[in-house]
């Protein structure tokens, strides 16, 4: 995946030939086939308003915008020439203050095109038809990144990005590709790690990777990199993981407060500035995650954490293939079940380490 821009508050980047070390890319005066990524923050009631968009008046009128509608709905217009492409994403808001990342993909070549909601910490995925899909002027893309032709970026956007590839829907990858794994040849770093590789599990058991699994991603926002630091959590060293990325945490104090043996900790939840910390910003961030037979505890440097989680995808044929496990057939996937661990909300986590550190 070739990432191209990325903006947020503080200012954006566009290089056409790829942001970060990679394949470099020429799209040209237009972009066939890409997508452009919006991550926001909606606090309570949403309004009609715009997240992203442009109005250019040369050398023709054009239009593109990504809106906020009311009742927790997105929609996204794409006005070039003679040609309108256009959606809607519905979205049941509650009322509370919500992260969502919205897509808009297409490749014209196809003649397809999507609009996609996703909500970071849960599994909530909404998708969209978008009819009509047209290419990309390059310009226009570079205009949302970097703020030209009179942009409108709301405060509510966290980050902006745009790729000459699709991206997937679904859960994606969370470790540092350096990040040391326990298995039965002993730690070994991810991105070394394949399939067929034996793991080691909770209680010293062990499982084989079904599939390894790799994605870049934008740095910011639910991507930005947490660096959890050792000795915390059981650490021999600093290791880098998504915010999403959940550790398993033990002891007395779990038991005390929640009633159980285990719980799960998103990493974004652990940042306090000294056990954990966001990691310097870079345009894009590389990870990597293991499928393995069932949701399991795997082992980074030390520290406990789960194993990817892809729930029952391989009942849901239209999802698999349009996930990071997009041609694996269904045959080859297990089924993970519920977490075995209860997932700490903020307050919840914010609870446990201070106990720990009292």
């Amino acid at each position: 995946m070739t990432w191209i821009g990325i903006t947020d508050h503080a200012g954006g980047r566009f290089a056409p030939t790829g942001l970060g070390r990679g394949k470099l890319m020429h799209p040209g005066k237009l972009i066939e086939r890409g997508t452009v990524m919006i991550e926001t923050f909606i606090a309570g009631d949403v309004r009609p308003h715009d997240l992203l968009s442009i109005a250019p008046h040369f050398p023709q009128r054009r239009e593109i915008a990504f809106r906020a509608v009311p009742g927790g709905g997105f929609a996204f217009v794409h006005r070039q020439a003679n040609g309108l492409s256009h959606a809607a994403v519905d979205w049941a808001a509650d009322g509370r203050p919500h992260t969502l990342r919205l897509s808009y993909s297409w490749d014209t070549r196809l003649r397809w095109g999507r609009l996609t909601l996703e909500q970071p910490e849960r599994t909530l995925i909404r998708s969209s038809a978008v009819q009509n899909p047209q290419p990309m002027l390059t310009e226009d893309i570079r205009s949302l990144i970097l703020g030209k032709c009179d942009r409108r970026l709301s405060k509510e956007v966290i980050f902006a990005a745009a790729t000459c590839g699709i991206t997937p829907m679904g859960p994606l990858p969370s470790l540092h590709p350096c990040t040391p794994i326990a298995t039965t040849k002993g730690y070994l770093p991810a991105s070394e790690i394949k399939r067929g590789d034996t793991l080691i599990t909770h209680g010293g058991k062990t499982a084989p990777v079904l599939h390894a699994v790799r994605y870049r991603v934008p740095a910011r926002g639910s991507f930005a990199p947490v660096r959890l630091h050792a000795p915390y959590f059981g650490l021999q060293r600093d290791i880098a993981v998504a915010p999403e990325q959940r550790l398993v945490l033990r002891g007395s104090e779990v038991e005390y407060l929640f009633g159980q043996e285990a719980v799960l900790v998103p990493a974004r939840h652990l940042v306090n500035g000294y056990a954990a910390s966001w990691r310097p910003q870079q345009s894009v961030a590389d990870y990597v995650q293991f499928v393995l037979p069932r949701h399991e505890v795997i082992f980074a440097a030390g520290t406990a954490l789960e194993s990817l989680y892809i729930g029952r995808m391989r009942r849901k044929p239209e999802l698999l293939a349009a996930s990071v496990l997009a041609g694996v057939p269904d045959r080859e996937l297990p089924e993970h079940g519920a977490p075995a661990h209860q997932v700490l909300r903020s307050v919840e986590a914010i609870t446990l380490i201070e106990q720990r550190a009292a």
